[in-house]
């Protein structure tokens, strides 16, 4: 049985890259193994509806990431930070330049979507609340955040 986990590991792999997941690789690689082990001890023709072995465990791994980044992002969305300490990191750690914030001047560096996020996460709203308000999904509040981030912290090691 270990052989033939093994020999799904390309298809984990192909399943990984076509979800873009990126980070946390070695554990969706063990939540793959353990969907194929599942797959292939479940399989008979019957439960796969005349699906083949490899696609009936292709479903199983694919259904399974799913599951794992929905698990994976609901967890995330539920712990979140206080506002001080998103935006001390949101600096690279330097809270010597927050007073920067209150500045007229910080939006021409971002743009209106990373402003909004900004304002909010100020006011103390969770990315989920954000999303839920502007009308966009919580994957696009995320990447204003990430973008917000990054070009903040160039701003603030030029001073």
């Amino acid at each position: 049985m270990n052989d033939k986990i093994i020999g799904y590991e390309p298809m984990i792999y192909s399943i990984m890259a076509r979800l873009n997941i990126q980070f946390d690789q070695d554990d969706y690689m063990q939540v793959g193994r353990m969907a194929v082990y599942n797959a292939l001890s479940t399989y008979d023709d019957i439960a796969a509806k005349g699906a083949t072995e490899s696609q009936f465990v292709y479903t199983r791994i694919y259904q399974r990431m799913i599951d794992e980044i929905r698990k994976v992002s609901k967890y995330t969305n539920a712990v979140s930070v206080t506002v001080d300490e998103l935006l001390y990191e949101s600096v690279g750690g330097r809270a010597d330049h927050l007073g920067l914030f209150e500045l007229e001047g910080v939006h021409q560096y971002l743009d209106p979507n990373e402003l909004l996020w900004l304002s909010y996460t100020v006011k103390g709203y969770s990315v989920r609340e954000i999303a839920g308000m502007s009308g966009y999904s919580v994957s696009s509040v995320k990447n204003w955040r990430k973008s917000a981030r990054l070009k903040l912290r160039r701003l603030f090691d030029e001073f």
